[in-house]
């Protein structure tokens, strides 16, 4: 079984055979599901996973503003997407298909997050003119702080989205997070309240304050 990461998915269906090939899925993906028969009460999940004949009452209850996956058949494809759905899971689907659909929904969906007056991109932090450089590898860990605000990210949890698995006794994490404390520091020279900090959260990991 793989290590869980910060992927929360919430099923949105009441397919009994839905529900537990996914469950049966969820004990070998470092993804968290939870399920519900209309929708997550949960404001903090990444994804949201619907079953087509559960997205209309979906849609009426809907509370956030998260993205969300629908599965059905070939002929529900078009109507999903005019409902607004990312992406489309079409039976027959297999496991790999499905992880690949919720890691590139998540992590490419969108590719410009907002921290307070910084805009993110996958290859600069802007505040008005001023702009820096920052790597890829930067910028993963950014989004996944910023995805988890105020709320402590184990370094396990950041180096998994780095490399897709766990690393032991690695200090990739800790030299990425010093970089971008440094352009933070750069950036905070033209605007000091601009954004906040990243707090070092002793053998555990970071967190945005």
């Amino acid at each position: 079984m793989r290590q869980k990461s910060l992927i929360d998915v919430c099923v949105i269906s009441e397919n009994p055979y839905f529900i537990n090939r996914i469950k049966i899925f969820s004990q070998y993906s470092e993804i968290t599901f939870n399920y519900s028969k209309a929708v997550c009460s949960k404001s903090t999940v990444s994804l949201f996973l619907v079953d087509i004949e559960q997205l209309e009452v979906f849609l009426k209850e809907k509370k956030f503003t998260t993205k969300f996956i629908v599965f059905g058949e070939q002929k529900d494809l078009a109507p999903s997407f005019n409902a607004g759905c990312i992406d489309f899971l079409k039976n027959p689907w297999n496991n790999d298909e499905l992880e690949a659909r919720i890691l590139k929904t998540i992590y490419t969906a969108s590719t410009i997050t907002q921290w307070e007056k910084l805009t993110l991109s996958q290859k600069t932090i802007t505040l008005g003119n001023f702009s820096t450089d920052i790597s890829i590898e930067e910028y993963i860990i950014l989004k996944k702080l910023l995805d988890n605000k105020q709320e402590p990210v184990p370094r396990e949890a950041l180096l998994f989205a780095l490399w897709g698995e766990p690393k032991e006794d690695s200090r990739v994490v800790d030299m990425h997070i010093s970089n971008i404390r440094k352009k933070i520091k750069t950036i905070k020279q033209y605007d000091n309240k601009c954004c906040g900090s990243i707090k070092t959260i002793r053998n555990y990991g970071y967190m945005i304050i």
